[in-house]
């Protein structure tokens, strides 16, 4: 079945491309449905870990795979005259040619299947399938040919196969080649648009995940020359305290395809796509690829290696949520609250306790959910209302409840119980506060993990409250002309995806419920509040309310209600990145030394 998730995406992704619009969309609704059905079937019959080799035939297919893609990012280095992209590619072009030119005498099998693989098939092929679906009407507003809006619809089903062949294979090499595939991936989407910024950071996209290939490369070479091996379960069953790395690079790549900071540029530069875009970029695909990385490399991390990881894991979670409180823009906020929560998962998978991995297992699942769900909130603002700014949503519950309802749950889902992402905050506290009488370092990780949490809370309040609050510019006449003015009608192939993720998180609750992670009144109270608050805005009461302007020596006051910020200078953003590398520095001196 796992040949299936990899091939019929393929396919698909060649039918849509040359299928009129009708046929396209009713095609890709089916395709989706099948490749959920058939990852709902592989978690639930699969009991033990299913291991599998590929016929020789296919090796020289990678190389050349390989080869091309690699040629492909030398050749946009000199076409859009960036240095780094052409100087990165090179240098990935000889450490491949050094990859080639080494053998490895111990073989395994190039596919290995294991509970972790069969989660990220749900989110790859759900929430993944559920953006496709919101993608077909959405790309058909933009200024594109036939052509070229069907090859968008076609890239996002590559993009599956792509994640569903990288989270089934254990061959480092064959890992290589889907790692690039998915920046090339990436590299395509983001510049889709053809615009100056897009390119720009479409470039940058491109050369940052290529020092994740560069890493990636260098771990192979030191894997074949010191465990003789390219593939994952040899080489942490054979590692050695005093020789971590390929496990150390390989956790780095890590890094990057998280957007860790200091990597996180390419992932806030990603928000200038098309929102389906994002919406795959940050929920179900790419940026997965860290955690599920990280938690494959566990069983090899030392003390030491397994520390330096959790700190830093943890210093991003709170950084990036401190970033965020300082930005209006809606993609941006959503964007850094990612890196946040990746920094954390990627923090409990190197923590390595089975309490830890569960911790990062829930928190991986309910954050693709909640992610998938906003995002596509954020497309339906820019399509339907024009609205990117937070600053500009002023009284949206007047003009379209059914998406401040969606945003509303959505930042409940990440902050509040009785959600996965809170039970998997909550027990991330636990595992980490149980290993401080082990190091009381890991304090410092704890006290990153509570500021962080906190300013994650003060975010979605943030956005919240303007979502409820009542316009006074318009009242007086003075509305900004992005504000929302009127409903608009949203389309089925927008609701439709949202109200599956919505689904999910309800279903997240039973099955917390039902696993006892929390009990019944656990559930109820909270539920009963976070309803209670738009009800209390909806109410007669606080519709007639009026706002008392105050006087000034008998002269009218203009208020006006704004949000918050917390102004950042850029020396503390340069201060956070700058720490972020020295750790990154440290972490590969202290198994290099």
């Amino acid at each position: 079945m796992y040949a299936t998730l990899i091939l019929a995406p393929l396919l698909f992704a060649l039918t849509v491309l040359i299928s009129p619009l009708r046929l396209r969309n009713i095609l890709s609704i089916v395709f989706v449905l099948f490749l959920s059905a058939v990852s709902i079937g592989m978690n639930l019959t699969l009991h033990t870990p299913v291991e599998a080799s590929l016929h020789q035939l296919f090796h020289p297919l990678f190389i050349l795979l390989d080869t091309l893609v690699l040629l492909y990012f030398l050749w946009q280095g000199v076409v859009k005259n960036s240095s780094l992209v052409m100087l990165l590619a090179l240098l990935q072009i000889v450490l491949f040619g050094i990859v080639l030119s080494l053998s490895a005498a111990l073989d395994s099998n190039d596919i290995l299947i294991e509970s972790t693989s069969t989660v990220m098939y749900l989110l790859i092929n759900i929430v993944g399938g559920s953006i496709i679906v919101f993608a077909l009407h959405y790309i058909e507003s933009e200024a594109f040919g036939r052509f070229k809006k069907n090859a968008f619809i076609a890239i996002l089903f590559f993009f599956l196969s792509v994640m569903n062949f990288i989270v089934s294979t254990n061959n480092i090499e064959i890992f290589f080649l889907l790692f690039e595939l998915t920046t090339l991936c990436s590299y395509l989407l983001i510049a889709y648009r053809g615009e100056g910024v897009s390119v720009e950071n479409s470039l940058r996209a491109l050369w940052m995940n290529q020092l994740g290939g560069v890493a990636i490369l260098a771990a192979l070479i030191f894997s074949i020359l010191h465990y003789d091996t390219v593939h994952f379960d040899i080489l942490i069953a054979n590692i050695e305290e005093v020789y971590l790395l390929p496990i150390v690079l390989l956790a780095i790549a890590a890094f990057v395809k998280g957007a860790s900071i200091p990597f996180d540029k390419w992932l806030l530069g990603a928000m200038v796509a098309p929102t389906p875009v994002s919406a795959i970029l940050h929920s179900a695909t790419m940026v997965k690829i860290a955690p599920y990385l990280m938690l494959k490399l566990a069983p090899a991390m030392n003390g030491f290696v397994s520390l330096s990881i959790t700190l830093l894991g943890t210093f991003v979670f709170f950084s990036a949520a401190l970033l965020a409180l300082g930005k209006d823009y809606f993609k941006e906020i959503l964007g850094y609250s990612t890196i946040a929560l990746l920094g954390l998962m990627m923090a409990l998978a190197a923590l390595g306790t089975p309490e830890a991995i569960r911790a990062c297992l829930v928190l991986l699942i309910f954050h693709a959910i909640s992610k998938g769900l906003l995002f596509l909130q954020a497309g339906i603002l820019e399509k339907n209302f024009h609205l990117k700014y937070v600053n500009d949503i002023n009284g949206l519950i007047n003009h379209s409840p059914l998406v401040v309802f969606f945003i509303t749950v959505g930042f409940a889902s990440l902050t509040l119980p009785p959600f996965g992402a809170f039970i998997g905050k909550f027990m991330a506290i636990e595992s980490i506060a149980a290993e401080i009488a082990g190091s009381p370092l890991y304090l410092f990780a704890l006290i990153f993990l509570a500021l962080g949490s906190v300013f994650l809370t003060l975010l979605y309040f943030k956005v919240l409250t303007k979502l409820f609050a009542k316009d006074m510019d318009a009242e007086a006449g003075n509305a900004s002309p992005h504000s929302p003015t009127a409903y608009a009608e949203i389309s089925k192939y927008y609701t439709f995806p949202s109200f599956l993720l919505l689904f999910l998180l309800v279903a997240g609750i039973y099955i917390s419920f039902e696993k006892e992670l929390l009990d019944s009144m656990e559930i109820i109270v909270p539920l009963l509040l976070i309803g209670l608050v738009p009800l209390l805005f909806a109410t007669l009461l606080f519709k007639k309310a009026h706002r008392v302007k105050e006087y000034n020596c008998g002269e009218k006051e203009q208020i006006k209600l704004n949000m918050y910020y917390f102004h950042m200078p850029r020396r503390i953003k340069t201060y956070i990145a700058l720490t972020a590398t020295a750790a990154l520095v440290i972490l590969m001196a202290g198994v290099v030394l």
